[in-house]
């Protein structure tokens, strides 16, 4: 019974949430509260995103805003008290949203830092957190190999034309010059090909526009 709430809840918030791109991604706890993930998988977002007021006005940290606002309808939507809480990935204070994924997911962290998901690769976004009021059992996540785990050749490790991605660390600062400049405007147009080069997940890869929009917004 507990796990059907979750599951109705769910759907419904997959239904209000799917014209806009974005889905519900995992379940997990926020001290003893039922807390949901949101967020998108490859470009799910970019087709409501793109036509949006928010992108189209020219002010700063469009995504943010309109990723409050689809939240903000949505919850609305929804039967009101509901939701107790709802966090962002950005703006304050600055809520833990990789462990919130590694929670939610089960996932991990990729050599090149962002989390890897079995099926998805390198490309799920995390745009919010839900926290509810009622308390009921979640469901847990499934546990999947690591699948850099099993990859030998760690293309994402030698494929940055400036080095900056390591075992032991990643160069921001060389990584935005580097985009920044003009011998960087493959990376500025088209996305990281450090990140590309992960065989995983490569059909949930953004496309080009998307790319460009987060790596313009980066430096």
């Amino acid at each position: 019974m507990a796990c059907d709430t979750a599951i109705d809840l769910e759907n419904n918030v997959r239904g209000i949430l799917s014209p806009n791109g974005l889905l519900p991604l995992g379940w997990f706890d926020i001290d003893g509260q039922p807390a949901l993930l949101i967020g998108n998988v490859g470009s799910s977002l970019w087709s409501a995103f793109s036509k949006s007021d928010q992108l189209a006005d020219g002010k700063r940290d469009p995504m943010n805003r309109w990723t409050e606002i689809t939240i903000s309808a949505m919850v609305d939507e929804l039967r009101p008290g509901l939701v107790s809480e709802i966090r962002y990935p950005f703006g304050e204070p600055n809520w833990p949203f990789q462990d919130y994924a590694r929670q939610g997911l089960g996932v991990e962290q990729s050599p090149i830092g962002l989390l890897i998901h079995p099926k998805h690769g390198l490309w799920t976004a995390y745009r919010a957190v839900l926290v509810f009021e009622q308390r009921f059992e979640v469901p847990k996540p499934e546990i999947s190999a690591r699948p850099c785990d099993s990859c030998l050749e760690k293309p994402c490790l030698n494929t940055c034309p400036i080095g900056a991605f390591a075992e032991d660390g990643y160069d921001y600062i060389a990584c935005k010059a580097h985009v920044a400049s003009e011998p960087g405007r493959t990376c500025l147009d088209g996305g990281c090909l450090a990140r590309q080069a992960c065989p995983v997940g490569r059909n949930y890869s953004y496309e080009r526009r998307h790319q460009a929009f987060h790596m313009k917004a980066y430096i």
